[in-house]
């Protein structure tokens, strides 16, 4: 059996640049109430620079990982994902940074300490072996956002 997974836009409020969207991805494995969540950057959101405010995206995303996965995570790894889909490096290289966010009060913080760039194959080891799909692909199958 595989393990539960989402796919989806979601939308949430950039602390600066305000409304925006992104692809959250995420896995979980019931077994230890571990989730990783990856968030892609697209270009054609209103907003960007998701890096500058992860908090704020990992807050809008939680409830949605929460309700189609567990309510019950009992941790979670943050991954911000850019490529040629978004506007952090067009045409540059596919990249993915563990995002290193702390728990405080009813929300997160990121203090950008601790975080680190991984491996296109270190993501696909997270997702228990299966690589992620590339993005217009994910993007085609989505119903758009209204």
């Amino acid at each position: 059996m595989s393990p539960p997974q989402i796919t989806q836009l979601f939308r949430w409020r950039h602390r600066l640049n305000g409304q925006a969207y992104s692809l959250l991805r995420a896995v979980y494995d019931p077994n230890t109430g571990h989730a990783v969540a990856v968030v892609s950057e697209l270009a054609d959101s209103p907003a960007h620079g998701i890096t500058y405010d992860f908090a704020d995206v990992a807050d809008a995303a939680l409830p949605l990982l929460r309700a189609n996965l567990s309510p019950h995570l009992a941790s979670l790894l943050w991954i911000a994902h850019f490529g040629d889909f978004s506007s952090h490096d067009p045409g540059g290289p596919e990249t993915f940074t563990a995002i290193a966010l702390k728990v405080e009060g009813d929300g997160y913080r990121d203090d950008d300490q601790g975080d680190r760039r991984l491996t296109a194959d270190e993501v696909t080891r997270l997702f228990h072996g299966r690589p992620l799909a590339p993005v217009p692909d994910v993007l085609a199958g989505l119903e758009p956002l209204t």
